[in-house]
């Protein structure tokens, strides 16, 4: 194909190549973002104990070392960021395009509305 349409084509598919691994990541990022919340709503009916989650995740949160055992690749998969990325402890339109992990304090703030519980001070930030 030459001409005109053959140019489209040629610059529609440099277009897609440049951003399908962009588009890709997004993807990930969102899922494992909304994974966690998941998995948070789901251990907490499973043991019906949201406190007790929200308790772990304070003890996880306070930890002062990064895992450095955990690959990259990998890290999304954690309970929280092993990598210790600030993206993650941040809000707003890039942190939720970019994080792999929602903010922890924004974890703990929902499963202590499931306790019925009101945020203590170190979830609010």
């Amino acid at each position: 194909m030459s001409g005109p349409l053959g140019l489209v084509l040629f610059v529609v598919w440099i277009a897609a190549i440049i951003l399908a691994p962009i588009i890709g990541q997004l993807l990930a990022t969102a899922v494992s973002r909304q994974r966690e919340y998941l998995a948070d709503a789901s251990g907490a009916e499973l043991t019906r104990n949201p406190m007790g989650l929200a308790n772990a995740l304070k003890k996880l949160a306070a930890a002062t070392e990064p895992t450095q055992h955990v690959a990259r690749g990998s890290a999304h998969l954690c309970i929280t960021d092993p990598l210790e990325r600030r993206l993650n402890d941040k809000e707003g339109f890039v942190a939720d395009l970019l994080a792999t992990h929602p903010p922890i304090q924004d974890r703990i703030a929902r499963l202590e509305a499931m306790a019925y519980q009101t945020p203590g001070p170190e979830a609010r930030g």
